[in-house]
């Protein structure tokens, strides 16, 4: 399986060399999906490259009434940023990885960022019920870093995001094809990973938020205010608080516990 990353940009004005590439694709409350999106407005990114396979599925996204192909690629001369809003199958993940590792090398980025949302452990147990209510709290938007090579210069590199080492996990998709096969690669590698809510079914802008911050942190290239999603976050757990309760009179507990559904597709 293939796929084929296709330049739009012309010379000069693609991710060259010292910048870095960033991955995100869809996962945990789609706060990848959130944050991405959110980067790519307010640095006002162009579209420089698309990925063509026969193995994508035959799908256009339009906004802005403007065509887009599935995987996408934003960017501008320090920095880079691969974009889908569907995910791949795990067949399809190896071959994107090693699409973005090949462009990585080849565009002479100094690093490659995965973006990943992750979901807390549910409760074993009731004894255990507020222990992890307590804990679910503490951890609410808490990043983590894992590395394909935990060596002591990408490790210094990332202590301004202030992101935890992920000390035990599985992390798959994109992001895990990215980890391992950068095991071998001379660009370092490291994904992101922030704690989402996806029991609700909406995308979780502050999770979305996190990532932004601490990419932030982490880059100068990257300079946000993140303000207006934490308040779209706000504005929109209100809209569901006040629909839940108006619904609670007429409709059966299951479905007054049900969130409403959102014109877009993250918010």
């Amino acid at each position: 399986m293939e796929f084929n990353w296709q330049e739009e940009a012309p010379a000069g004005s693609n991710f060259g060399e010292g910048s870095v590439l960033i991955s995100a694709f869809p996962s945990a409350g789609l706060a990848t999906t959130v944050a991405a999106h959110y980067m790519i407005r307010a640095l006002s990114l162009p579209r420089v490259g698309r990925f063509e396979s026969p193995d994508l599925s035959p799908i256009a996204v339009v906004q802005g009434g403007l065509v887009n192909p599935t995987i996408r690629v934003y960017g501008r001369p320090d920095l880079g940023l691969v974009l889908s809003e569907f995910p791949p199958s795990p067949s399809q993940a190896n071959a994107i990885a090693r699409s973005i590792l090949d462009a990585g090398v080849r565009h002479k980025a100094r690093m490659i960022v995965g973006l990943e949302g992750v979901v807390p452990h549910p409760p074993g147990s009731e004894e255990e019920e507020g222990e992890s209510a307590v804990a679910e709290e503490q951890s609410a938007e808490q990043v983590w870093v894992a590395y394909s090579r935990k060596e002591p210069a990408i490790v210094k590199a990332f202590a301004p995001s202030k992101a935890r080492l992920l000390d035990d996990g599985v992390i798959g998709g994109v992001s895990g094809a990215l980890l391992v096969q950068g095991i071998g690669k001379t660009i370092p590698v490291a994904v992101l990973l922030v704690s989402a809510r996806a029991d609700e079914g909406l995308p979780d802008h502050r999770a979305g938020a996190a990532l932004i911050e601490t990419l932030d942190r982490l880059l100068p290239e990257v300079n946000i205010d993140t303000g207006p999603l934490r308040a779209q976050a706000e504005q929109i757990e209100k809209a569901i608080r006040a629909v839940m309760k108006s619904q609670q009179g007429s409709q059966t507990p299951a479905e007054a516990q049900r969130p409403p559904t959102t014109p877009g597709m993250y918010g």
